[in-house]
């Protein structure tokens, strides 16, 4: 594997581990969160608010945790990083749809292409397991 690779590896595996330590472990403080982002749209904030009291934070902080320490591991990290597209795109497209916020909406884009480049730099390993040849479409 490419030290590239392992770079994106190591970055997107630490990321994702505070993230999911972050909503796990540590207390939410609705005021801090808001003064990182004034700019975003107050519909987000509301959004936010209602994940986290209704305890779905915990889910994706669970996975969000679990994936980065799959990241981590060389025999792990391909089933991380494919347990991360869907987890990265409703991250994005909360931003899209509901922060509206450029920061968060590049940043979440980046590490979806991120994701993407360690994917599809395995294709080979990959894709006879999730693509395989079939004798009919049914």
């Amino acid at each position: 594997m490419s030290i590239v690779a392992y770079i994106i590896r190591f970055l997107l595996a630490l990321l994702f581990i505070y993230a999911g330590i972050e909503k796990l472990f540590l207390p939410y403080d609705p005021s801090v969160f808001r003064t990182d982002a004034t700019e975003a749209d107050p519909l987000f904030f509301t959004y936010y608010d209602l994940l986290q009291g209704s305890g779905y934070l915990y889910f994706v902080g669970f996975f969000q945790l679990l994936c980065g320490l799959l990241l981590v591991f060389r025999r792990t990290y391909l089933l991380g990083s494919i347990m991360l597209v869907p987890l990265l795109l409703c991250l994005l497209m909360t931003h899209v749809f509901f922060s509206r916020y450029p920061p968060f909406i590049l940043f979440d884009s980046v590490m979806l292409a991120l994701n993407f480049f360690l994917l599809f730099s395995k294709y080979k390993e990959w894709q006879p397991v999730l693509l395989k040849k079939q004798n009919s479409w049914i």
